[in-house]
């Protein structure tokens, strides 16, 4: 565990239009926590909890929107703005605080951990509160934070991670770059690990079981019929989407087909794209045994 970092815990996802978005990720079949404003920041989210295979950490996609721009911290302004879709993978660690240090000695200017903790209201039940410490985004090749649970169990809850569509967890996120052997090397770094190649063409790392993907546009493109938005220029990278594990494929299809869901089938693959996701693509594949 370099630099205090456990995993890549959940996927930060800009969206414009909240009632859009939850709609959309409802449609998919996912199920969605219920709302919570984060009021010190000026921001609202959602969440798609799924289950992790790290001990200690979470996995799940955060749909997050502005709910007030002038709370919103200066390091987030840049995060959630532009096009929608993933703006940020959210490492977690046991330790913020200890991780700040360690990541700041090796040269990541993060500033100290916020603390931050906020009223979560929950229909039929009251008022739970989560907390946590968050080192907020710094300048990187692709924008990165990281998180300290101080409660993680809310995170976990067994009826939030049921969905009709059979989704289990979030597997890996994908990013293009013109030169992804440049991009990864600063992950490689982070992480302590070295990438590998993937019979797709693309670059992989991770810091335990959630992989960071890097692709060209052209391998992109060909895995997922979809070119990218936005290619990244040399040397930078860009989101384009994630992988989620669903237990049954053919339940996932008949979800998407029901509520109208445009998406392609690619033999074990079904990809959502873009316009039906909120700017990002999304594989489905079958879960890990």
């Amino acid at each position: 565990m370099k630099y205090g970092i456990l995993e890549i815990d959940h996927l930060l996802t800009y969206v414009a239009d909240m009632d859009d978005a939850t709609n959309r990720y409802r449609r998919m079949g996912f199920t969605l926590t219920p709302i919570s404003h984060i009021t010190t920041m000026g921001i609202v989210n959602h969440l798609v909890l799924l289950q992790s295979g790290t001990s200690g950490a979470a996995n799940f996609i955060e749909l997050m929107g502005i709910e007030d721009a002038g709370k919103l911290p200066a390091a987030m302004q840049a995060v959630l703005s532009g096009e929608p879709g993933i703006k940020s993978m959210v490492m977690t660690a046991p330790d913020a605080a200890k991780a700040q240090a360690e990541l700041s000695q090796a040269g990541y200017s993060f500033s100290p951990p916020a603390h931050v903790k906020r009223e979560w209201v929950l229909p039929g039940e009251g008022s739970v509160w989560p907390e946590f410490d968050v080192l907020l985004p710094i300048p990187a090749p692709l924008s990165f934070n990281v998180c300290q649970y101080h409660n993680l169990e809310l995170y976990q809850r067994k009826d939030w991670q049921r969905h009709p569509n059979t989704a289990l967890s979030v597997q890996a996120v994908f990013a293009v770059a013109g030169e992804p052997a440049e991009g990864i090397a600063y992950f490689e770094k982070l992480f302590g690990r070295k990438a590998r190649l993937a019979p797709d063409g693309s670059l992989g790392v991770s810091p335990a079981a959630v992989e960071l993907q890097v692709y060209t546009p052209a391998a992109f493109d060909a895995r997922y019929g979809l070119p990218p938005r936005a290619p990244a220029e040399r040397g930078l990278m860009s989101y384009a989407g994630m992988r989620v594990g669903v237990a049954d494929l053919s339940v996932l299809k008949q979800c998407l087909g029901d509520n109208g869901v445009d998406f392609a089938d690619h033999s074990g693959r079904v990809v959502v794209g873009p316009e039906q996701a909120c700017g990002n693509v999304i594989e489905f594949v079958a879960a890990r045994p």
